[in-house]
């Protein structure tokens, strides 16, 4: 028999995922039509990320993992979880103070700490290019006003 096995709490976090998919589908179908014919309108960047978010889910429900569940001790993966939500409780409280470019290095520096990431280069790196690139694509190209 294999050593390779889903785990149960893949399931849920993929249906969580796929709720989350639905229901950004669900509150894009509200948006605004595009006022130009063959011009992606409003519903449609939130229409992409609800479409990734549904394959993430199908592939973190269809994917098997090497030997036991990657949770360091019992209720880690709960507590990792509970931190997120308070680090992006923490986010959108801060978020209006100090603005989109100085908010959101430190989130994705604290999701990926949660997530496991302990290389001090990558920790850098990352958070500050989504930074600047969210900051590029939203505020410079397409305009859009971000706090």
């Amino acid at each position: 028999m294999s050593d390779r096995r889903r785990r149960p709490v893949s399931f849920v976090e993929a249906g969580l995922l796929a709720l989350v998919g639905a229901g950004v589908l669900v509150d894009a179908r509200g948006y605004p039509a595009p006022l130009i014919e063959g011009v992606p309108g409003a519903a449609f960047f939130p229409g992409l990320v609800a479409v990734f978010l549904t394959v993430c889910a199908a592939v973190l429900a269809l994917r098997t993992e090497p030997g036991a569940p990657a949770a360091s001790g019992p209720g880690g993966g709960a507590l990792r979880l509970l931190g997120a939500v308070l680090w992006i409780a923490g986010f959108l409280v801060v978020l209006p103070l100090i603005g989109h470019l100085a908010a959101l290095p430190p989130l994705v520096l604290g999701l990926m700490w949660l997530s496991g990431e302990r290389s001090p280069w990558i920790l850098a790196a990352v958070p500050l290019a989504f930074g600047g690139f969210v900051h590029l694509l939203f505020a410079v190209t397409l305009g859009v006003p971000l706090p």
